[in-house]
């Protein structure tokens, strides 16, 4: 910084003031030069100890941002794994809907004569769709559950003070917000079960029309479950890539810092060393014998003597300061980085909320993929010679 080069440079010039500005300059110097590099020795130590300070608050908040990625990580491993039942449920609601298609053709084969026995077969195939429905509904919203939390880890613990109170919850809000979720899951238990046998009851014909209604539409069920799971899912991933690019960026500014604070012990010894060197140089006779000499070359000299060594001592404690302010840089730029952590993804602001829309995604792959075709087309010869110019003939049309 600019004041401890001002003091480091004042520093300098009081250790060579003694032989130029006093009459018994050998007696001011032996105090004046170790004091001044003493307390350029001691800038350079501060120095350090700042940057320490500095390169360890960064690491800390690089690990918390390393811990909060790799608890993202766990829940959506979580998600990942509840969400692997709904394809087979898909599966399931698929070959009950075949088998409740191939049914009659099968009992009229086999010429099974008890009523019974057909009822219970012609309903296999609709429970097997309803449970899988509903197996993949509960799926559902245990992914949901796991996707939330794997979304929203982090935002409060970096956020800033004044943003707390937006994810603050009291104790009965918490109680209240847990009920909430668990009647949904009854709730979407209860449609995923439900609407499959009442509407098959409703639709007129015999048991094989309406088994396989209820069979198709629980099969419809779970490929709609399994399209929501793949839809909470994407967000959920997106998420936590986003939580661990921010942390891999806060490590990175905190090992850099790691990196500029790696010279400072050096520069401290160094420091030190020539403040030893200095005390010792005051107390031997050189001072005295070159002050004997006398005239401007007496004086040059034991200016250049008693100078040396605080002068390198300055040297050494500018280097810190300038490794110093490295590490503060570095570790405010991982405070900052660490920061994005905090983000509030899925807030209701579609427009700031940075995790991905699959559906948005979607649109946008799609208006690519056709600007990238068309562009391409254009450039071919049945463009060229048939297409453009219709198109352009039709363009004068309009305009006209």
């Amino acid at each position: 910084t600019p004041l401890e080069l001002t003091l480091l440079s004042l520093s300098v010039a009081a250790a060579s003031s003694g032989p130029i500005f006093f009459a018994e300059g050998a007696k001011v110097a032996e105090v004046l030069a170790p004091a001044a590099a003493a307390f350029s020795a001691a800038i350079g130590i501060g120095a350090e100890y700042t940057g320490r300070v500095a390169v360890a608050d960064g690491k800390e908040v690089a690990a918390s941002t390393m811990q909060c990625a790799a608890e993202a990580e766990g829940l959506l491993a979580n998600a990942e794994r509840v969400k692997a039942i709904t394809p087979l449920c898909v599966g399931i609601g698929a070959l009950a809907a075949t088998s409740s298609l191939v049914a009659p053709v099968l009992i009229e084969s086999l010429n099974i004569g008890t009523i019974s026995l057909v009822n219970e077969l012609y309903l296999l195939s609709p429970l097997a769709s309803v449970l899988s429905a509903a197996v993949a509904s509960l799926a559902l919203q245990e992914t949901k559950s796991y996707s939330s939390r794997a979304i929203s880890v982090g935002n409060r613990r970096f956020a800033k003070s004044g943003l707390v109170g937006r994810t603050w919850l009291s104790a009965s809000e918490q109680v209240e917000r847990n009920s909430q979720r668990t009647t949904q899951r009854w709730r979407s238990f209860s449609w995923s079960v439900l609407p499959a046998p009442i509407i098959g009851s409703l639709i007129p014909g015999a048991i094989p029309t309406k088994a396989v209604v209820v069979t198709a539409i629980g099969a419809a069920q779970s490929a709609f479950y399994l399209s929501e799971c793949e839809n909470v899912l994407a967000r959920a991933t997106d998420a936590v890539a986003l939580k661990a690019r921010s942390a891999a960026v806060c490590d990175t500014y905190a090992n850099q810092g790691a990196r500029s604070a790696a010279i400072l012990p050096f520069t401290s010894a160094l420091s030190s060393l020539c403040a030893a060197a200095t005390a010792a140089i005051v107390e031997l006779p050189w001072l005295e014998s070159l002050a004997g000499i006398g005239g401007l070359p007496g004086t040059i000299s034991s200016v250049a003597l008693v100078a040396f060594f605080p002068s390198l001592s300055s040297l050494f404690a500018a280097a810190a300061s300038v490794s110093k302010a490295r590490c503060e840089v570095d570790a405010e730029a991982a405070i900052q980085a660490a920061a994005t952590l905090a983000l509030e993804y899925g807030d209701g602001n579609e427009d700031k909320d940075p995790v991905l829309r699959p559906f948005r995604g979607v649109a946008e792959l799609i208006r690519l993929s056709v600007m990238t075709g068309w562009k391409s087309f254009r450039k071919t010869r049945l463009s060229k010679r048939l297409v453009m110019p219709f198109w352009s003939s039709i363009q004068k049309i309009f305009r006209r």
